[in-house]
């Protein structure tokens, strides 16, 4: 980048010394959990905060707010002093967080206060992914991006232009802007997340129930790869060390021993790839032992006669075969799960991603229907919600296009509303159906997100325009044409969120300090497209007009959060099972013969596809995360508290196998398939089974301009085809082989 680029994205840079003051104190907060630090020397703070702010430097004052550190969004409590944060605690009334946050939570300051933040809009200059920018004005920086967008549009039509957001509460908004536009292309991330877990649970129980596991109840939990310890779900493992320290047994399958598997009573480390076979086995010894719920069958599932016929096959010796767990461990698990009351197992995130992957999360949601802990105490639960309120739209126009991912003609039950994002490079590269040529990237990161990073690039290069709405510079937006810098979420407010749970409640993301720099909501950047694109009638109010209607049905509006840590529906937690409520099937039941699947060709029961075989000398590439990091978001990587504590990934490889490679631990070796290669540190530990490797998620950033970040570590990303389990969609990530060597 030239050096004007690098003064307009950095602004004030701070010295390494000011770093490693900030960085041991963040550390003692991320690991100790400590929400009161002053993290910042006042005069690093005087030096990076312009003097804008409205509010007076002699007023302390006390926001309760929402967290965009990862997915969950915990509910935290800002103390703000003269414009500026100075701490970052849970809310106690909030039920994520419970007064308590994690590393990532804690660190938030090093979001708003990065130097490294883009400060004002930048337009490209020169070859795209040159690092060449120019400073714009906000007007000059729409002007272009809606010019080149009505060029695109007039050329080949508004289907192709398309939208990637990592799911986020202006979702509803950015959507209204998707359809107002006219365009079918509307992308989150979970295609390479938990979207077939969605459609298992759509398709098995009528409604999505995320991590709706009360822990609290149950004696028994089986986790099935979950790494609860280590994701971002803070709600999930305060839960879960509650009922741990209760004395509920955990039982923990996973090829690799992971923090959660330190903490489990058995830690299985199952052959990758093969979970729903120790869980078909499960079934098999549950029903021929006569330990199922009868009861709860007949009233409240379809299809376990058909189940009963489906499973005789489905042996635990059967299943020793396939996942190297002895059959007697297999028996003994399914008897303890039926008769330890109530037992639960959590039907996963992103269960193991195979092609199989919906049939995986169905079979151990069946699992849990065999012994009727569905909505009962220790059990898995339907989310209770509520409704809010919106402002109606004009009629959006009629959109005739197809969507570029197959979806719903390849993929009838994936949900549009999501999309397949993986597969949108390959359409964009092959024109099929049709040209894509704009695409509008908000808060998320595609280029270090999807699987295979240079067909990402070459996909990048054949589009018109490439516009990266986000506060960091991303390697996403170290290729776009424009980028529009969003103010933080510690400054913003963002539509309510409703809570669902089981007495559901409504947070509201309220600003704490001003905007910094040239910074701007999305809200207001949408707004300003959408006028000079011509649809700005579909935006004719303003964010606290919008805000309002939403809470409206709850006879409040946003002034309420000024006085108020939470809105809670007074509704009662008790869970009192099924009988009364309407579940959203065909046959208005839990379904365990899919009527859905059956009807689109799919096998009707979780039938066992066995996963690909590693071929000759090649290992098993797995992923997975760490408590510090999140995803593919720069926001943590940059951050110099997380950073300090994990700045780079490592590659686990079995003692054996090491020895057998010549492989010492600490050494750097190569790691290569027919997509990409690239060095990584190796740890070398009995602790991963020998016909596999694995490495932490979303390291090796590209971006220079991510000072912390970049350079470090590996992208697992890089070794990974694109694809899509054909029932649910998710990319089938884990189905990857790479060779391991050393250097020489």
């Amino acid at each position: 980048m030239d050096v004007e680029a690098n003064t307009l994205f950095n602004g004030t840079m701070m010295s390494r010394r000011a770093f490693t003051k900030l960085t041991a104190l963040g550390t003692a907060a991320a690991l100790g959990g400590i929400s009161n630090v002053s993290a910042y020397p006042t005069k690093f703070v005087d030096e990076l905060v312009e003097p804008a702010s409205a509010i007076p430097v002699d007023v302390e004052r006390t926001v309760y707010s929402v967290c965009e550190v990862c997915p969950f969004r915990c509910g935290i409590k800002v103390t703000c002093n003269g414009g500026v944060v100075k701490t970052i605690e849970g809310n106690p009334k909030e039920p994520h967080s419970n007064g308590k946050l994690c590393a990532r939570g804690n660190s938030a300051e090093q979001v708003i206060y990065n130097p490294d933040r883009v400060k004002y809009p930048l337009i490209r200059t020169g070859e795209r992914g040159a690092g060449g920018w120019k400073r714009a004005s906000w007007g000059e920086a729409l002007d272009y991006t809606a010019g080149k967008l009505k060029e695109i549009e007039a050329k080949y039509g508004p289907e192709s232009i398309a939208l990637i957001q990592f799911p986020n509460l202006m979702t509803p908004l950015l959507s209204r802007f998707q359809k107002a536009l006219g365009t079918p292309n509307f992308f989150s991330s979970l295609g390479t997340c938990k979207i077939s877990r969605v459609v298992a649970d759509m398709k098995t129980l009528g409604a999505h129930i995320g991590n709706a596991i009360d822990y609290k109840n149950a004696k028994y939990i089986m986790l099935f790869g979950r790494n609860t310890f280590e994701t971002p779900a803070n709600c999930s493992v305060q839960a879960l060390s509650a009922a741990i320290t209760k004395g509920a047994k955990l039982v923990y399958l996973d090829p690799r021993f992971t923090v959660t598997a330190s903490k489990a009573d058995e830690w299985i480390p199952i052959k990758p790839g093969t979970d729903l076979a120790f869980v078909l086995a499960m079934m098999n010894v549950i029903i021929r032992e006569g330990l199922y719920d009868e009861e709860f069958l007949t009233k409240y599932t379809y299809g376990f006669e058909e189940l009963k016929g489906f499973i005789g096959g489905y042996t635990p010796e059967w299943a020793e075969g396939v996942t190297g767990v002895p059959s007697e461990q297999i028996e003994r698990i399914a008897v303890e799960f039926a008769t330890t009351k109530p037992a639960v197992a959590h039907p996963n995130w992103h269960p193991k991603g195979y092609e199989s992957e919906t049939q995986i999360s169905r079979g151990i949601l069946i699992l849990n229907a065999l012994v009727g802990n569905i909505n009962k105490p220790g059990g898995i639960f339907y989310l209770r919600g509520v409704k809010l309120g919106d402002i109606k739209p004009p009629a959006y126009p009629e959109i005739t296009a197809k969507r570029v991912d197959g979806i719903p003609d390849k993929y009838p039950l994936v949900p549009a509303s999501h999309g397949l994002w993986q597969l949108l490079p390959d359409a964009i590269i092959n024109e099929d159906p049709y040209p894509v040529k704009g695409l509008i990237v908000y808060r998320s990161n595609p280029l270090h997100g999807m699987p295979n990073r240079h067909r990402v690039i070459e996909a990048f290069k054949k589009l018109d325009l490439l516009v990266a709405i986000d506060i960091l510079p991303s390697d996403t937006a170290w290729y776009a044409d424009v980028i529009l810098p969003e103010c933080t979420y510690l400054e913003r407010y963002e539509p309510p969120m409703v809570i669902a749970g089981k007495s559901p409640k409504v947070a509201l993301r309220q600003p704490c300090v001003e905007p910094m720099y040239e910074s701007k909501h999305s809200f207001w950047i949408f707004k300003e497209l959408a006028q000079r694109m011509g649809i700005g009638n579909y935006f004719d109010f303003e964010l606290d007009d919008y805000i309002n209607a939403r809470l409206s049905p709850l006879g409040i509006d946003k002034d309420y959060f000024k006085d108020h840590e939470i809105w809670s529906s007074g509704i009662s937690p008790e869970l009192k099972g099924l009988a009364g409520m309407k579940i959203k099937t065909p046959t208005g039941k839990i379904e365990i013969y899919s009527k859905t699947l059956e009807a689109n060709g799919f096998d009707p029961l979780p039938t066992f596809e066995p996963p690909k075989e590693a071929p000759g000398g090649m290992f098993r590439l797995l992923h997975g995360h760490i408590a510090v990091h999140t995803h593919a978001n720069p926001a943590t990587f940059d951050n110099a508290y997380l950073n300090e504590i994990c700045s780079e990934n490592e590659l686990w490889i079995n003692t054996d196998t090491a020895g057998v490679l010549g492989i010492t631990n600490g050494e750097y070796v190569w790691v290569e398939n027919e997509l990409s290669k690239g060095k990584i540190k190796a740890k070398v530990t009995e602790q991963i089974r020998p016909d596999a490797v694995f490495m932490l998620h979303g390291f090796g950033h590209t971006s220079p301009d991510l000072k912390l970040a970049y350079g470090k570590g590996l992208n697992d990303g890089d070794f990974i085809k694109a694809g899509a389990d054909p029932i649910g969609g998710v990319c089938p990530m884990d189905e990857t082989f790479v060779r391991i060597y050393r250097e020489g």
